[in-house]
């Protein structure tokens, strides 16, 4: 049972850094396609008959590793100069932020009406069409996420009662 039990946790866990090079890839692309819609809309600010503003809302992937496994979130943060300010923290140190993260839910997503709320009309195509590619990508993260959780959780029990078992002989 423990080898097979490795060897499920090694294809999930190899699967999940699979699904996490295709989630990265994908805001990487959201970057360089926001990043040039950005550059153009400055180049032109000098054309009073454009309105358009620069954009301000981006993903970006955070890993929180544990000792069994890595948890991969998405998440969203709002880059806008307002956010640029120096912020004394305790013992006198002084943070410079450029980014304000925006709260997520339960789930650890974003909702679309916190990311449209925050972003420029033009920004609103980029996010639907981002989140259209990487909501399967993160929900399939998510499960197999919650599925070595659970192998880990049935190895320890499976020790524990190897333990008790030993004990009482």
């Amino acid at each position: 049972m423990k080898a097979e039990a490795l060897e499920v946790q090694k294809y999930l866990t190899d699967k999940k850094d699979d699904l996490a090079l295709q989630l990265d890839s994908l805001v990487d692309g959201y970057w360089i396609a926001w990043r040039d819609r950005n550059r153009k809309i400055i180049a032109q600010s000098a054309n009073s008959d454009l309105n358009a503003k620069v954009g301000k809302v981006a993903p970006s992937i955070r890993i929180y590793k544990t000792k069994n496994h890595n948890r991969i979130t998405l998440r969203w943060r709002v880059y806008d100069n307002s956010w640029a300010r120096l912020n004394v923290a305790k013992s006198n140190k002084q943070t410079l932020r450029y980014a304000n993260e925006l709260k997520r839910n339960k789930d650890g997503t974003t909702s679309r009406f916190q990311l449209v709320k925050n972003a420029e009309s033009w920004e609103v195509e980029f996010i639907d069409k981002f989140l259209s590619e990487a909501e399967p990508i993160i929900t399939l993260i998510n499960i197999i996420h919650q599925s070595i959780k659970l192998l880990n959780n049935s190895k320890a029990l499976e020790a524990k009662e190897l333990e008790h078992g030993e004990e009482n002989k």
